[in-house]
């Protein structure tokens, strides 16, 4: 299976510096499942406060890894700000599992 993730923005912000990059694929595995969680009880719940919230915290470390539902997360953050009645829950899909998968995979690989 290929990888979901892409660690070159890290590694060039870090100068390819091994401990770095640990640091910050420990981070990813520590946090995400847990803002993963927070963020589908926002969704679940209608609370437009929380999935922006954690749509926006989570934005940075998406876009640092490289991962394709960098899209996704921008939609569930700008629809936390707004009064769209728009479907969120395929956005919001396809953030888990990718996050998910990545997760997975960074655990394999470090």
């Amino acid at each position: 299976m290929s990888k979901l993730y892409d660690l070159s923005k890290i590694k060039e912000l870090s100068e390819n510096d091994p401990d770095f990059i640990k640091a910050m694929v420990d981070t990813f595995i520590e946090e995400i499942p847990e803002d993963l969680e927070q963020l589908a009880m926002g969704v679940v719940e209608d609370d437009r406060a929380a999935v922006h919230e954690y749509a926006h915290k989570m934005k940075p470390t998406v876009d640092m890894f490289g991962l394709s539902c960098l899209y996704d997360v921008l939609v569930l953050e700008a629809w936390g700000k707004s009064d769209d009645q728009m479907d969120i829950n395929e956005h919001f899909m396809r953030v888990q599992e990718e996050l998910q998968k990545t997760v997975t995979q960074l655990r394999e690989d470090f």
